[in-house]
């Protein structure tokens, strides 16, 4: 009865292990964290070139009556084939240089037949504002007194020696209210008087030459030497001021490498910055006709040369298509980059997210277009956010990012779509229905052995009892 007893629960057992194969007991599966589309990152912003005030509209103030007159002289773009230099135009450098050749015809000059051009200067000149407004706080003398002292207003500008200045001056009444403006009748008229530093204020010491009834007024020279130089504003008729602007553009030369002979050739791009310029072009034969403007140089005003550009990135890899899997190793990460600007060392910055951009931790700093990363390193990796399902473990929504700089400008590039990380072979908690089926089979083999002892052992007792009876 006992062994049929034993056999019955096995039996039960039995059917049960198999009811937990056929019907297992699982929890409920946990659904994998969908693949979010990137956020539109705002990427860093291009640096901008340097901006210049354009010069006056007359181009460049010479002391000649038409410095653009000389025609046996020739200004061109050499890196374009020699396409003539205009005014008023805007220069793209080829490959990040706008080179100028100019070039002076032979002398023909009657009565000179030895007189020949010894050196040739080309130069970019541009000009830094001086912007300044002001009130009248003195008396307003009335009439026309070149000599009285002192003038209705003054102002000051630093110049250094041989900086060609522009200066115009206003003179008249400020309107009322925020954003007032200087307001004058046509019979205003006004004076300017230019100091050089450490000179008596008087007519005969003045840069500039009066011009009479104008209102502004203008005028040009040359700074004798470097200093604060003092400009007197003189008021003579009209209504009677309450206030002045004076407007300076303040000159100065770039470039100027002279050339033995009629030729002359500069890249533009060793300037250092874009901007606009007027291209001045002298040539030397170290006499008196030097002095003369309209005959030794060679002005076009206005030109805008641009000759540095800002880099470009691209993120290839990953991330390059949608819900792209990478292994939980070593991760290759690829761009590009790329310069108008031959010859420029691009520097990299590489950064990575798991969190589509909320955080950005940078992992590499870098000349080149490629990189490892390694996302269990300690200092390179990002903190784990992981699921399980299926037996592995998953890391979802990375995002890279490059940022690249040639020094002057910068960009950035974000990968197309985010990526996750996959690691196989992981350990995890083994399964509910494992255990029962250890569990049960461990029952049934424990109960079958015990069985099968007992069947033996009461096997050898019976033999026992046999053999002690037939004695």
């Amino acid at each position: 009865m006992r062994l049929k007893t034993r056999f019955l629960m096995i039996t039960i057992l039995v059917l049960g292990l198999l009811v937990c194969l056929v019907y297992p007991v699982s929890p409920a599966p946990i659904a994998a964290v969908p693949l979010m589309p990137p956020p539109i990152l705002e990427p860093l912003q291009a640096g901008s070139p340097q901006d210049f005030e354009l010069p006056p509209p007359s181009g460049f103030p010479l002391d000649s009556p038409d410095h653009t007159s000389i025609s046996n002289a020739a200004i061109t773009v050499a890196s374009q084939g020699h396409r003539p230099l205009v005014e008023d135009s805007v220069v793209n450098g080829t490959n990040g240089h706008v080179v100028l050749e100019a070039t002076w015809d032979p002398l023909d000059v009657p009565g000179f037949p030895t007189l020949k051009i010894k050196q040739t200067c080309l130069e970019f000149l541009y000009a830094v504002s001086h912007e300044h407004y002001g009130t009248i706080t003195g008396p307003v003398l009335g009439g026309w007194n070149p000599d009285h002292n002192p003038r209705e207003a003054y102002d000051y500008v630093y110049l250094e020696k041989d900086q060609a200045t522009y200066v115009e001056v206003e003179f008249g009444t400020w309107t009322a209210g925020e954003g007032s403006t200087l307001t004058h009748s046509g019979s205003d008229d006004l004076d300017i008087f230019v100091w050089a530093p450490g000179v008596e204020h008087t007519y005969a010491n003045s840069l500039v030459l009066i011009t009479a009834g104008v209102n502004p007024e203008v005028c040009t020279f040359v700074a004798p030497r470097t200093g604060t130089y003092t400009i007197g504003i003189d008021y003579y008729s009209g209504v009677v001021p309450m206030g002045w602007r004076c407007y300076v553009y303040k000159y100065q030369a770039l470039g100027g490498t002279l050339f033995d002979g009629r030729t002359a050739v500069e890249d533009t791009a060793d300037i250092g910055f874009d901007g606009a310029f007027d291209v001045r072009l002298r040539r030397i034969t170290g006499t008196s006709l030097d002095l003369d403007h309209s005959w030794s140089t060679r002005v076009i005003s206005n030109v805008t040369f641009i000759n540095f550009h800002a880099p470009t990135v691209t993120v290839l890899s990953p991330g390059a298509t949608p819900g792209q899997v990478e292994g939980f190793g070593l991760v290759t990460i690829n761009w590009s980059g790329n310069d108008i600007n031959a010859g420029e060392t691009l520097q990299y910055t590489v950064e990575i997210t798991n969190d589509l951009g909320k955080n950005w931790k940078p992992i590499a700093y870098t000349t080149q277009e490629s990189m490892v990363w390694d996302p269990a390193s300690a200092f390179y990796g990002l903190p784990p956010t992981t699921y399980e399902a299926d037996g592995t473990t998953m890391i979802a929504n990375f995002l890279v990012r490059v940022n690249v700089t040639d020094g002057r400008y910068s960009a950035s590039d974000t990968s197309d779509n985010a990526w996750m990380l996959f690691k196989m072979g992981c350990v995890q908690p083994p399964p509910l229905e494992l255990y029962i089926v250890v569990l049960v089979g461990a029952i049934v083999v424990t109960l079958i052995i015990i069985d099968v002892a007992v069947f033996f052992y009461r096997r050898a007792s019976s033999r026992q009892k046999l053999e002690m009876t037939s004695e």
